[in-house]
């Protein structure tokens, strides 16, 4: 009889076992939900301010350039500029997917371009074919594009107040430059 009772109670404690191990299985984060790949922090498609997240800025245009109406940030914190839109690229080629990016505004000369370390606003066939990539860095992201082997990123001058222009940095070339951090704010 001893033997029974004994044996009664090793099954109920491994029942016990067994469903606190379910009920574990069952509310802890899974493995491959860790290992996700981030959300896209832009939205395809939909109106959004580029905020210089350090400089609280956003981007406009400003005087005719070179090569098209140049992309500037806004001139005090707190202005958003003008919306931008998102539009997804999608190619066969290795770095023929990312982004091409409108500034809305009127006119075909919106498409967001790099001219020669300067961020410019031109027609689609006058703008480069590669397009901007977005590159999480924690809550923020950079925007790059490839350019003769190697990525330029966009970036702002130290001097912001006095010279509002947007511009291409190479990773590679010290010239006094800081990448720009951006969040997406949704246009009203």
């Amino acid at each position: 009889m001893e033997n029974a009772v004994r044996g009664r109670r090793s099954a109920g404690r491994r029942s016990v076992v067994a469903g606190c191990l379910t009920l574990v299985a069952l509310f802890a984060p899974t493995a491959t939900a860790g290992a996700a790949a981030p959300a896209d922090p832009v939205e395809p498609g939909v109106p959004s301010y580029l905020v210089a997240t350090t400089l609280d800025r956003g981007l406009t245009s400003g005087a005719r350039g070179d090569y098209g109406d140049q992309a500037r940030f806004t001139d005090r914190a707190g202005q958003y500029g003008r919306s931008l839109t998102f539009e997804k690229k999608t190619g066969s080629g290795p770095y023929d997917n990312g982004y091409v990016i409108r500034m809305n505004r009127p006119g075909n000369e919106n498409t967001l371009c790099h001219y020669y370390g300067r961020i410019v606003l031109t027609s689609d066939a006058n703008c480069r074919r590669n397009p901007w990539v977005v590159e999480t860095k924690g809550d923020a992201f950079l925007l790059k594009t490839r350019w003769d082997g190697e990525y330029l990123y966009l970036a702002a001058s130290g001097s912001i107040d006095s010279d509002k222009q947007l511009y291409a940095k190479s990773r590679y070339v010290n010239d006094g430059r800081q990448y720009a951090e951006f969040k997406a704010v949704k246009a009203r």
